[in-house]
Order: C-alpha cells, then sequence, then structure tokens
C-alpha cells in the first residue's frame, strides 16, 4: 500500500501498481522412466526432440506446454562421444505425437 503522506506531498503522482502476474504454469506435466535424443551437431545436449517411448505414465494432454520430467535421459550422437546421459532432466515442449505407440516430443528446451 502507498505512503499516504507522500502521496499527499506528490499529489496526483501515487498510484497503486498491479501485483505482478504469476509465471504461467505448465497445463501438461508428467513424468517419464526415460528418453531418447538424437543429436544433430557436436555440441554435448539433446536436440529439440525427444523419443519418450512409453514410459511416461499416465500421460493425459491438458494442452501446451508440455513439461516431461525425465529420469535418464539419453542424448545419442553418431560420433564420439556416442552417448551422454542425463538424470533428472525437465523439459518443457510445444508440441507431442505418438509414433505407433511411442511418445514423441518436439520443440524440447531442457533443465539439467
Amino acid at each position: 500500500m502507498p505512503n499516504r503522506k507522500l502521496c499527499a506531498v506528490l499529489t496526483g503522482l501515487c498510484v497503486s501498481l498491479p501485483a505482478t502476474a504469476p509465471e504461467a504454469q505448465a497445463a501438461t506435466t508428467t513424468a517419464c522412466a526415460s528418453g531418447v535424443s538424437v543429436r544433430t551437431s557436436s555440441v554435448p545436449y539433446p536436440s529439440p526432440t525427444v523419443n519418450l517411448g512409453t514410459s511416461c505414465t499416465g500421460f493425459s494432454d491438458a494442452g501446451a506446454p508440455y513439461v516431461f520430467t525425465i529420469a535418464r535421459l539419453n542424448a545419442v550422437y553418431h560420433q564420439f562421444p556416442a552417448n551422454v546421459y542425463y538424470s533428472n532432466v525437465t523439459a518443457t515442449c510445444g508440441s507431442y505425437s505418438f509414433s505407433g505407440s511411442s511418445l514423441v516430443a518436439a520443440g524440447c528446451r531442457y533443465v539439467f
């Protein structure tokens, strides 16, 4: 609440500012046992697409963004080093699809 004495001195300059809006919450959050991301460059980070297979129990689409907590993520690259493993990764993705029964998320950003 603004200081009333200060407001009286600065007549017309004192306004109450609205509270800042909380950050958007993920619409869909799912825990996954594992995922595989095939890297397209030599940078040792996963690509924006991750194949989660059938490891995400209880996945139900509640809208974007899609947040997947992945217990073990395998970032595959076809040159040395071939595989890099990450534990307890959070992938925030813009979309997903099913390839057969396998869940594939795209447009992902990762927090390690």
